[in-house]
């Protein structure tokens, strides 16, 4: 037992509108997916600096800037500018019309709903405002040349938009908000729905947006919701569960932690679809129908370096239990590689739940499968082995991401990747031969990321007991920067919640998972790396149910339940993707992991 608590405790270091005067209060906006007016996926607010513009297909103002929008654009071609159609009475027909009439080179959505319009609040068309590490950082006008409508002053105008952005790319104090001149603003701002909720305009871009990509043909969703006729077979399903947020399943609290994908829907927007239930869902207009989703064939981060994939297909049976398994795949490069991002395919996505994939030096992976006899190894919790590193996870509505610059996970020449794989039956024999991307870095990488665990291996839950609470806490002897967070438990876990508390006695939030779920065990990647200080103490608070009210229970009646890596056992860790800044901090990190258990 020792042995195994030694080395899950290693994996933590094996291998981050009025006067210009008036500085406006940060308004924190949550994450949305939308669909542009060309059918594409987005997640405003993912980057950390963003520009969002509300414009008015008939407002003369709001014409005559795209070209300035455009320019804005092209010098910032990093920055994300999306222009956003938002008004009870155009179509998403005449908002793609109006694309085309003006050549419009931004990416552009159409907020049938108004919930954009919603978060947002705008006044006017336009008007423009720069996100910021998911808070409104200005809000306003683009430039000062109208004094008023129909009064356009002569002189050069001040270009408060472009200012405001180079000041938020910059970390520079800037003017939060200025006064808009254009057209009156037409679309909702209040959380009350439209008076008609139909389909075509309401239902079908929040699917397309939040439930499509798991929900087609071939994908891992039980069934497609991708056309009216699927959308309305299925439609008291899907109230069901997003009232009950069980759909799309993201357990994180929101605003503790911001998060790379946050896959959650609003309360307005849950609210909608139980609105076109109610009204015994109408299909609407096809004027305001949105494209139909295209699944891309190739990569979505562009050509890798290099593609690995399992070495033959796993049959995965019609029915029976959930299997874990892992499958061993040697690395076929001729030296050492930093990796600085993964992209996961799945082979079956009807029957892939979620893969974690580990990297092996000892060779102990690879001998547990020969020793097995067959095709990978049972691996259930831990891979087995003490891992060499990792190269992330994949789960369904995950988006793959680069690593933030100059880090980078070490991929040695003599290594094995190991893909832990976890499938779920689905009632028709499927053969599994998942593939991953992997991109290296063509300059040498200055900090390796690592894990870091916190842990407590002594769990001991008496039967019955529904609030069993185990901790784990360590003081930090070097900095460190903060990329991400991965809760581990199995079917007893309730909750987590991690904390870091600084030494100057703030606390920042890292992770709190209030509603558990083994099946939907996610590896979260935070928007903005952090860093924390060197002697911050890092604290995790665990709660498990092990009464016969848990249907997660796997015991009937609820029995004696200690740590172990079996299905039935628990585990207590919480696992930080870091960057350290010296390669002589690991050591420290490795001297210090012991503090975390109890």
């Amino acid at each position: 037992m020792r042995a195994l608590r030694v080395a899950l405790l290693l994996l933590a270091v094996a291998s981050v509108a009025r006067a210009e005067d008036t500085v406006a209060p940060v308004t924190t906006l949550g994450t949305v997916r939308t669909i542009d007016l060309e059918g594409k996926l987005h997640v405003l607010n993912d980057a950390r600096v963003s520009v969002v513009v509300f414009l008015g297909t008939d407002c003369p103002i709001s014409n005559k800037y795209l070209p300035d929008l455009a320019d804005l654009a092209r010098v910032h071609s990093s920055v994300p500018v999306v222009a956003v159609i938002s008004d009870p009475h155009t179509t998403r027909a005449q908002a793609v019309e109006h694309r085309k009439k003006y050549s419009i080179p931004l990416t552009e959505v159409f907020d049938g709903t108004g919930e954009l319009a919603f978060m947002f609040k705008p006044v006017a068309t336009p008007e423009a405002f720069v996100v910021k590490d998911g808070a409104v950082f200005y809000r306003g006008r683009i430039d000062d040349r109208w004094e008023k409508i129909g009064k356009e002053r002569e002189r050069e105008p001040k270009k408060d938009l472009a200012e405001a952005l180079s000041a938020a790319l910059e970390e520079r104090a800037a003017v939060r908000e200025t006064q808009p001149v254009g057209c009156p603003f037409p679309g909702a701002v209040t959380a009350s729905l439209p008076e008609k909720v139909t389909y075509t305009r309401d239902v079908a871009p929040i699917l397309n947006a939040s439930c499509v990509s798991c929900h087609h043909e071939g994908g891992i969703g039980p069934f497609s919701l991708e056309t009216y006729a699927d959308a309305v077979k299925h439609a008291k399903s899907v109230v069901n569960a997003t009232e009950q947020r069980i759909m799309p399943p993201w357990h994180a609290e929101q605003g503790f932690g911001h998060f790379e994908d946050e896959r959650r829907l609003s309360d307005r927007q849950i609210a909608t679809l139980a609105a076109w239930l109610k009204a015994q869902t109408p299909e609407g207009d096809a004027a305001d129908l949105p494209p139909a989703l295209t699944f891309a064939q190739g990569w979505t981060l562009g050509e890798p370096d290099m593609v690995v994939s399992m070495p033959k297909p796993y049959d995965v049976p019609a029915k029976g239990r959930d299997i874990y398994r892992a499958f061993v795949i040697k690395a076929e490069i001729d030296e050492d590689k930093w990796v600085t991002a993964m992209e996961f395919r799945p082979g079956a996505p009807a029957v892939v739940h979620h893969c974690i994939i580990y990297l092996d030096t000892s060779g102990t992976a690879r001998a547990k499968e020969e020793a097995g006899g067959g095709y990978g190894y049972q691996s259930f919790g831990g891979p087995g082995f003490v891992p060499a590193g990792s190269l992330g996870g994949w789960a369904p509505g995950a988006i793959p991401h680069f690593l933030p610059e100059d880090t980078g996970r070490q991929l040695k020449k003599s290594c094995d990747i190991v893909l832990q794989m976890h499938y779920h039956p689905d009632g028709k024999e499927e053969h599994d031969q998942s593939k991953i991307a992997l991109y290296f870095s063509k300059k040498p990488v200055s900090h390796p990321v690592s894990w870091l665990t916190l842990g407590n291996t002594r769990i001991d839950i008496p039967a019955g007991d529904a609030a069993y609470e185990r901790h784990a806490s360590m003081t930090l002897p070097c900095s460190i920067t903060v990329i991400g967070v991965t809760p581990h438990m199995h079917l007893l876990g309730k909750k987590m919640k991690a904390v870091a508390e600084l030494p100057s006695g703030e606390t920042v939030p890292l992770i709190n998972v209030t509603d558990w779920d083994f099946k939907w065990q996610d590896q979260y990647q935070y928007k903005k790396p952090f860093v924390l200080p060197e002697g911050t103490k890092i604290k995790v608070d665990a709660v498990y149910d092990n009464s016969a009210d848990n249907p997660s229970n796997p015991a009937d009646p609820p029995r004696r339940v200690r740590f172990g890596e079996q299905t039935t056992d628990e585990m207590c860790f919480c696992f930080l993707t870091v960057a350290l800044d010296k390669k002589e901090d690991r050591a420290k990190l490795r001297r210090h992991l012991f503090e975390s258990l109890r």
